[in-house]
């Protein structure tokens, strides 16, 4: 154990949090090009998986990773930038669906070219280590 740490569990809080901070600079520098923040791209990958369909607010806040993301300010840049389209819900009307365009779907696949290469910040784990990493980290989240 380094000097700089009480114990291991304060080691692996500063461990989590440098690399999380590593793959959110990683996200950030791949996005920088296209004008969009990570949480923008993880809302239209949400979308994207359920298109030519659509989710409210509240479903997609649901599949993000940031549970404290300020889902009114993050689809009104979508939708300024016209990658996002709100919907009234045809079935209630107090429900507000939104949706990708053909265009930003398209866009959006294009953008995740870029992180087809991903996994080469965690190529060198065996899958033995990856599976008792998620394993590890689900544990720590669903406690």
């Amino acid at each position: 154990m380094e000097k700089n740490y009480k114990n291991e569990y304060h080691r692996l809080i500063a461990n989590i949090h440098q690399t999380d901070g590593y793959i959110f600079n990683y996200f950030q520098q791949k996005l920088s090009p296209f004008d969009l923040s990570v949480q923008q791209y993880i809302a239209l990958r949400r979308l994207s998986e359920v298109y030519p369909n659509s989710l409210t607010a509240g479903e997609l806040k649901e599949k993000m990773t940031d549970i404290n993301s300020d889902m009114t300010r993050l689809t009104d840049r979508l939708v300024a930038k016209s990658l996002v389209v709100r919907e009234i819900d045809p079935t209630n009307r107090r429900k507000v669906n939104l949706r990708l365009t053909p265009e930003s779907h398209q866009f959006i696949e294009k953008v995740a070219v870029e992180f087809s290469d991903f996994e080469l910040i965690i190529r060198h784990l065996t899958d033995e280590e990856v599976h008792t990493l998620n394993t590890l980290l689900e544990k720590i989240r669903n406690r």
